[in-house]
């Protein structure tokens, strides 16, 4: 109890809560099922459109140049289609894109990005995927050639990962790394798409010679780099599900992905050469055993023998490390579904310095289309502690789903006070660039200054609790003495059922109309 206490005076304690001013705009930019996007370092917005699309657009006014078109871009044919699985055809699209680090530079102005293409032929077609690279001229402002760096990449019914990303590592080498999803369709999902369950391409992502469910590592030019784990072989990690988006922060070179979990667990996992990041077997963290089997696994596994250092590596953070639910509900799932982020390691927004923004792609019954913000602790490699008057990871831009809609892709600008979102799908008008200004940080009030305005009864509570407030609520969160998360609510929030909860002391944290959070305590009795 006296542990309780002192942390409950430490969540206590905090004299101020700094909030952002944002003013919201959206750009003129017509766009079509648009997947990633870049800040370039020349000004402009960098993005993957359908049909083998690159198109570069004006972040002020929203004029779009299509700068390629890939002649050779398939999307896929109705004889792929599987006799047993609910997909139509085969996975298919323009996906990740990424600018040479030393873009500016005529000698090194290059473009790669990822598109499905025809490896067969029109009467037995053979939907793959290639990573190409496109010459930029600056004079003309216009791409002068095309060169097909690594072809015959893997496709499937889902799960296509498909996020690329060209980076400098402390050794001063530039290599581009590509997510590759596991492209099996979930058995919990839809246990009829394979016969037997162990055709599902999701049962290889631990096999090295594969390349679905892994992180890959090429040189600039498409080859494979003489010290990637396995010599000549493409694969940097492995054992994961579908990872759409990829991080990555200069300063301490640390590299992130994002994946989407199976009902559970949405993962954003460190990245280290060699290790394996557990799926299909291991899902969020290991303590957890939220998933049947996941302790077995983890206790016996044996490492790769031509792996060195090879080792089970858990999840740095995840977005819902619940057990499994058993409902077919998609929308009601705690799981996010987050599709891709970016390091902000800008004084733009001083509260967000050192930190992983992450944008969702759901709309569930507790999940929003929204920016997660993640603050790192001084050495990347971990969270800051999450407290009552600053809870991380923090999320904005909720309010906005309906105009927003499906977050795919997230971009900042280099003085890190516009935050640029693009969807592909959702609420409201679909294919667009949402842009949030930052216009103010203000301090609010003291926590404890407004706990008089909300009122909670009956405390000490066993079942219903009721909520009275001069200010309307927005959301609601209640949190163990521990910091974590128990219960989340944006519905119906004057009366709020408790009885699931443990007895206990907890902390409620509600987030108003103003954007004021306010705090009270209360016992489970």
């Amino acid at each position: 109890m006296k542990t309780i206490l002192t942390m409950l005076l430490l969540y206590f304690s905090i004299s101020a809560s700094i909030s952002q001013t944002f003013t919201r705009s959206q750009l003129s930019t017509e766009l079509t099922t648009p997947w990633e996007m870049t800040h370039g370092p020349d000004g402009y917005l960098w993005i993957t459109e359908a049909e083998g699309m690159v198109s570069r657009v004006d972040p002020s006014t929203g004029a779009k140049t299509i700068v390629y078109v890939a002649a050779d871009y398939f999307g896929g044919s109705p004889l792929e289609q599987s006799a047993l699985c609910f997909m139509p055809t085969i996975g298919a699209g323009t996906l990740g894109l990424d600018l040479h680090p030393d873009f500016l530079n005529p000698a090194n102005a290059y473009i790669y990005f990822v598109y499905s293409y025809n490896s067969g032929t029109p009467n037995k077609p053979a939907t793959k995927f290639k990573l190409a690279r496109l010459t930029w001229n600056w004079l003309s402002q216009s791409v002068t050639g095309s060169t097909d760096l690594v072809n015959g990449l893997s496709s499937g019914y889902d799960h296509l990962g498909g996020r690329l990303m060209a980076i400098t590592r402390d050794d001063g080498k530039t290599y581009l790394f590509l997510s590759i999803g596991d492209h099996g369709v979930s058995e919990t999902n839809s246990p009829d798409c394979y016969e037997p369950q162990s055709e599902n391409p999701n049962n290889q992502t631990q096999n090295t010679n594969t390349d679905n469910g892994k992180i890959h590592r090429y040189n600039m030019d498409g080859t494979i780099p003489s010290d990637n784990p396995i010599p000549g072989n493409s694969f940097y990690t492995r054992g994961h599900r579908n990872p759409q988006g990829l991080m990555h922060i200069p300063q301490m070179d640390l590299l992130f992905d994002i994946e989407h979990g199976d009902r559970s667990d949405d993962e954003i996992n460190l990245l280290q050469a060699g290790m394996n990041y557990g799926w299909k077997w291991v899902r969020g963290y290991h303590e957890d055993n939220n998933y049947p089997g996941e302790a077995e696994f983890i206790n016996s596994y044996e490492p790769h023998p031509a792996i060195a250092g090879d080792k089970l590596v858990e999840a740095f953070y995840s977005f819902c490390d619940e057990p499994q639910p058993d409902n077919e509900d998609y929308l009601s799932w705690c799981t996010p579904a987050p599709a891709d982020g970016i390091y902000y390691g800008s004084s733009g927004i001083s509260e967000w310095n050192n930190s992983l923004l992450v944008v969702s792609l759901k709309n569930g019954a507790n999940t929003d289309n929204e920016v997660h913000v993640l603050n790192l602790m001084p050495d990347g490699r971990s969270l800051m502690p999450s407290t009552l008057g600053n809870p991380n990871p923090q999320t904005f831009f909720a309010e906005d789903q309906a105009l927003n809609g499906r977050l795919r892709d997230i971009a900042v600008s280099p003085d890190g006070k516009k935050i640029f979102l693009i969807n592909n799908g959702g609420e409201g008008i679909t294919d667009k660039i949402s842009v949030y200004t930052v216009e103010s940080t203000t301090a609010t009030k003291d926590v404890t200054e407004a706990e008089a305005s909300v009122q909670i009864f009956p405390n000490p509570v066993n079942d219903l609790m009721t909520i009275q407030s001069k200010e309307d609520i927005v959301s609601l969160d209640i949190y163990n003495a521990s910091g974590k998360l128990m219960l989340s609510e944006k519905e119906n929030l004057t009366q709020i059922h408790v009885r699931d909860l443990t007895e206990g002391i907890y902390i409620m944290k509600m987030r108003m109309v103003s954007g004021q959070y306010i705090a009270k305590r209360f016992v489970k009795q």
